[in-house]
Order: structure tokens, then sequence, then C-alpha cells
């Protein structure tokens, strides 16, 4: 008896001086890294003050985020001319080195079929020129989505296609408020033979009831293409993305 006592005391100590505080201390430690892995998702969201930003420029309408990259900025569209902000800065500045910018045809509210985001990509220090990184296979395998935030909603979107494209102009190819118009853009895409084109799979069944995100780098005249990366919306935090389609 006085051996089972013991044997039960010792038991006791083990629980309330070993494995009971490791524990404890796990479950501290998976909150912590629950709050921090929230706080990291949620923080770029609280960063973007639209309301500061279109004090500065009243032409901010959205903000473009791409990980594992510098892109990292607003996207405007001017009511001056489709082209204004491809040799002026987001606070309004006349400067070659220009700013993301979307055209007039193009609806604010990302519920086009195809939204063109243009920017500059030749130079180093252009604003697209992280473009680039996913001409290598293995980083356009390891880095899948990009982000567009706008006052009242978050989107996310895979990226499924990168290439070289022709220098002809995207937006007005086809007409992306009809059907047929939308599925002739898709049955292009599809068929471009870019020898370094990077391809995610899962995606051969695009229809023009999905919504796409063009991101455009400048035309270069002199080799007749432009880089383009395309993705596809996968999530729509608020719920607001829609739009008729004609026949």
């Amino acid at each position: 008896m006085k051996s089972i006592n013991i044997l039960f005391i010792i038991f006791i100590c083990i629980l309330l001086c070993g494995c009971g505080k490791i524990k404890k201390e796990n479950d501290i430690e998976t909150i912590e890294k629950e709050e921090s892995t929230k706080k990291a998702e949620n923080s770029k969201e609280e960063k973007i003050d639209f309301k500061k930003l279109q004090e500065q420029n009243p032409d901010i309408f959205a903000w473009l985020y791409i990980p594992g990259t510098g892109i990292n900025h607003p996207v405007l569209q001017s009511y001056v001319a489709d082209d204004y902000y491809e040799t002026h800065t987001v606070d309004g500045s006349q400067d070659d080195a220009g700013a993301l910018y979307t055209e007039m045809a193009n609806l604010m509210n990302l519920c086009d079929f195809n939204t063109i985001i243009h920017g500059k990509d030749r130079k180093k220090n252009d604003i697209f020129y992280d473009l680039h990184l996913f001409e290598n296979p293995d980083f356009f395998s390891e880095h899948e989505v990009f982000y567009i935030y706008l006052p009242d909603n978050v989107l996310t979107y895979q990226i499924i296609m990168a290439y070289y494209d022709d220098s002809s102009d995207i937006l007005r190819r086809f007409d992306y408020t009809t059907y047929d118009g939308c599925e002739n853009y898709l049955d292009q895409i599809h068929e471009t033979r870019d020898m370094g084109k990077n391809t995610r799979e899962g995606w051969d069944e695009l229809t023009p009831y999905h919504f796409l995100v063009t991101l455009n780098g400048q035309i270069q005249e002199e080799e007749q293409n432009q880089y383009v990366i395309i993705g596809v919306l996968i999530e729509d935090a608020a719920g607001k993305i829609d739009r008729v389609i004609l026949d």
C-alpha cells in the first residue's frame, strides 16, 4: 500500500511540474501564432487608408499587391486622358516613371470581364519591372496570387498565365460586354504559343462568367510585344463582383 501511495504522489508531481506545463505553454504558443497569422493577413488591408489617399489624389481607386515582389502600389484612373498616368506619378506630378492605371473603358469596381492594369516594366526601377520575375517557372509556380484592395472590398486573383503577348491593344481587341467577345479572348490566350509562357494547371475551362485582371507591361515597339500576367478572381470578400453579359 505504501509503495502504491508513493507512485501516486510521483505521478501527480509529474503532471504538475511537467506535462501539464508543456501543454499550457503549447496552447499559448498556438494562440499567439494564430493571432500573429490573423494580424499578418489583416495588416495589409488596415494600412490602406483610402480616405487619406483620395484626399491626396481622388484618381486613386484601388491598391495592387503581389506577394514576393516589390509591386505594392495604388492604382489610378484619370478623367483627363486614358494614358495620363503613363507620364504622371501618383501625386499627379509629370514624370516618365508613371503610375499603375486603368483606362476609362474599365469600371473602377472591377466588375468587367477583363480589367487591364498598365505599368512600365522595361527598366529595373520601373513600377511593373518585377512582373518579369514570373518568367522564371519556379517563381511562377510558387507565387500563385495577387490582391486588389478597394475601399469596400478585397479581391484575390489566382495567377494563371504569364507570357509575352503581341503589341495590340488588349482592352479593344474584342467586345468584352458580349459572350462571344469574351470567348474569343479566352480562345486567344489559350492558343498563344510564346516559348516562355507559364501556365497554371486547372484553368482550361475558363468561361465569360469569370472575372479577369491583366497586368500589362509597356508595349515594346522594337520587339512588338508586351509582358502580361493574367489573374482570375477566386475570392470576393464583400460579394460585390457581378455583371450582365449580352448574348
